[in-house]
This record gives C-alpha cells, sequence and structure tokens, in this order.
C-alpha cells in the first residue's frame, strides 16, 4: 500500500520515483508537501512539479525503540533539495553511517507494516554509493 500518494509518484513506465512539489500557479512559491492555501499569496491553484531525486543530508539522527509498526533499530534524518526544500524522511542504510552533508538520493521502501500485516510503501533516502 501506498502511503500519501500525494507526496510520492511510481511511474508505471519503470522511471525513477519522485517527490511530488507543489508550485503556486498565483506567486510561484514551491512546497512539500502541498500547503493549502499557499502561505505566501493565499492562491489555491497548484502545479505538481518533480522535485530532485538527490540532495544533502542535513541532520540524522538513529531510534533503537520504536513505534508500532517499525522494526528498531532504524534512521531518520533531513535532506536538503537543490529546490530550497528541506525533506523530513526515514533513512535506509547501516544505523550509525548517516553524517550531516553526505549525498542522499531518493528511493521507495518499506516505511512500517499496518496491524493488518501489509507493508506501507513511501519514500526514504539512502547514501549515494561512489
Amino acid at each position: 500500500m501506498l502511503f500519501h500518494p500525494d507526496l510520492l509518484e511510481i511511474p508505471a513506465d519503470g522511471s525513477p520515483p519522485y517527490l511530488k512539489g507543489y508550485r503556486c500557479r498565483a506567486c510561484g512559491q514551491l512546497d512539500f508537501p502541498k500547503l493549502t492555501p499557499c502561505p505566501n499569496c493565499w492562491g489555491e491553484e497548484f502545479e505538481v512539479v518533480p522535485l530532485s531525486r538527490t540532495g544533502k543530508l542535513y541532520a540524522a539522527t538513529d531510534i533503537f525503540i520504536g513505534q508500532g509498526g517499525m522494526k528498531p533499530p532504524y534512521s531518520f534524518g533531513y535532506v536538503d533539495l537543490p529546490e530550497n526544500l528541506r525533506i523530513f524522511s526515514q533513512l535506509e542504510g547501516e544505523i550509525g553511517s548517516f553524517h550531516c552533508d553526505d549525498v542522499v538520493e531518493l528511493t521507495v521502501g518499506t516505511i512500517r507494516i499496518d496491524s493488518d500485516g501489509t507493508p506501507i510503501i513511501s519514500y526514504k533516502f539512502e547514501k549515494v554509493s561512489g
């Protein structure tokens, strides 16, 4: 099950997934997630803008005591995208391996398991190898 399809697009043609930014048609402000009305001009019409798939890790933390449906340990962080947006996200990778300014890339995976045992799929970021 896809968590919040208004945030993430997984193209059926096999193209890479992307986060959906929302640009106000009245003033051009770009937000993620969509803020209605636009906090800049109170506009209510938006266009979807595919956001960059890579960014820099602003901050990260490791979680060792998790919430229901999430098997600890896992990591969360804030990712700065080139569009001047900071995205909060679960991080995919080894615990303790994330550092400020790491280059990370969008990926898709299970973020938790719901009470029926169904995997909930959404966006994550992982380190760019190399």
